[in-house]
């Protein structure tokens, strides 16, 4: 097989050939020990984009790979379909070429995107699989290409509904999750020691009063990562908190359907614990880092801290505090969050919130106000501000129609002007011998001049005087 990536060149006849984009997807590169190494799958289509575009004797610019990585799922982002959407727009590349239209699309709305491309292209263009070609600048072929990623959709979307009835047959089991390991394991059975002997300690020191917060920054000192933290950085600060929560840790087996995961991302799995028809918890089969009493006693301690007062409500990121994310930390520049005081204490009676920079957010967390304070400053600033401009700026008039009647007719008798002085010219060189021509110049010159002063009459004071040319050559003024 000859590699066509990135050369440029003319086929047998000498015709110059299309530039195209090749694209390779899969979805599941398997699960460890099964057998498969992970490219497989993308390896095969990579193999398949190339046999095609020899096929159909065409460049092939660049192979966009997105391995692993779901083209039905709302909340999944693909980084090399975004690039090819890209370089397409941009002219980079004058076509798509793939093993199958399901591999480039299986929502409608990343299809449509493709399409408003291939509509405003003034150039050739390919759209082709191994299955067939879709010719997306006809309407036959656009409805072709809707057909199949509507079938692609509901195909994705039946057997998402299959896994999902599958997982949580395995969960009423007990059986393990299948996927990356959870923090404090090495797989999805074994205790990791040294994770489990940090949850061990940061539930005591929890217990005893330690925040999250002073909790997370000594994880990071100690250079902590869990399995789902990107490469060179260490655990965030949502993660310790994550991975306190998780009913695992003392054999509890949750379940997060996967539209709630889409929905929502990362929610406490303390709220989807699986259980039996008698209301116990079902419990997994692997090894336990806290009993079910050490675990509801840190999920105590963790509920009690929860904030219940005004603010932000459940299940929205829309918060009723004015300055949230929008003040500034003087001494870092991170914008504020906002929390409320405890319950019980004056601060909390006088003024129920305030704004702090905080320190898992990222900030100093050196610096907190009082938050109806800082509002009210604001809000009377922003006010006062407002009531200085608007008394500087002046109320637009409606004109008169008359005077724009005027100015309108002004404008055209300024256009004549050329016209009129050599026509004054020709008329005052003419007037010797033509006396005829001379008197019936005079008579046009009178009309326009009487014209002129009917509308110079509305118009102001300050408006420009044209000058009019005599009838011995001289310009004066009209009066």
């Amino acid at each position: 097989m000859d590699n066509l990536e990135g050369s440029a060149g003319w086929d047998e006849t000498g015709t110059d050939m299309l530039t195209v984009g090749g694209y390779v997807r899969i979805s599941d590169i398997g699960q460890i020990g099964d057998g498969r190494d992970g490219r497989e799958g993308v390896v095969r289509q990579r193999e398949d984009v190339y046999d095609l575009a020899q096929l159909k004797r065409v460049n092939v610019h660049r192979v966009y790979e997105d391995n692993d990585t779901s083209a039905y799922k709302r909340r999944v982002k693909r980084k090399d379909f975004e690039e090819m959407v890209l370089d397409l727009h941009n002219g980079v590349i004058s076509g798509i070429v793939a093993y199958n239209i399901d591999r480039i699309a299986r929502q409608p709305r990343d299809l449509e995107r493709l399409i408003d491309i291939y509509e405003q292209a003034r150039r050739p263009m390919v759209f082709g699989t191994t299955a067939g070609d879709y010719d997306l600048t006809t309407e036959d072929g656009r409805f072709q290409a809707r057909i199949c990623v509507t079938i692609a959709n509901k195909f994705s979307a039946d057997a998402g509904r299959r896994v999902a009835r599958q997982k949580l047959a395995e969960a009423t089991e007990g059986q393990p999750h299948k996927g990356q390991r959870a923090f404090g394991w090495k797989d999805t059975e074994h205790v990791d020691e040294r994770e489990a002997d940090l949850l061990r300690r940061a539930r005591r020191d929890v217990i005893k009063g330690k925040t999250i917060a002073t909790l997370h920054e000594e994880w990071t000192e100690l250079g902590v990562r869990s399995p789902q933290t990107p490469p060179g950085k260490t655990i965030g600060y949502t993660s310790v908190k994550y991975v306190l929560r998780n009913p695992r840790l003392c054999g509890y087996r949750a379940y997060i359907p996967q539209e709630v995961r889409e929905r929502s991302g990362r929610v406490d799995p303390t709220e989807y614990l699986v259980e039996r028809t008698d209301g116990t918890p079902v419990i997994g089969q692997w090894e336990t880092i806290f009993t079910p009493a050490e675990w509801r006693e840190l999920i105590d301690a963790l509920d009690a801290r929860k904030n219940t007062g005004k603010g932000r409500k459940t299940g929205t990121t829309v918060t009723k505090r004015l300055l949230t994310g929008i003040a500034r930390c003087a001494k870092c520049g991170t914008g504020l969050q906002s929390a409320m005081y405890r319950k019980g204490t004056v601060s909390y009676e006088k003024y129920g919130y305030y704004y702090l920079c905080r320190k898992a957010g990222g900030g100093c967390g050196k610096l907190s106000r009082s938050g109806p304070p800082v509002d009210d400053y604001v809000e009377n600033a922003l006010l006062d501000n407002l009531k200085k401009r608007a008394r500087t700026v002046q109320p637009a008039e409606e004109e008169d129609p008359e005077l724009t009647k005027a100015k309108k007719a002004l404008e055209q008798i300024a256009a004549d002007r050329p016209r009129l002085d050599s026509f004054g010219l020709t008329t005052c060189s003419l007037s010797a011998s033509s006396p005829a021509r001379s008197a019936a110049w005079k008579t046009r010159s009178g009309r326009r001049k009487r014209r002129y002063r009917r509308f110079r009459r509305h118009l102001p004071e300050q408006a420009p005087r044209p000058v009019a040319s005599s009838a011995n050559g001289r310009a004066t003024p009209w009066t």
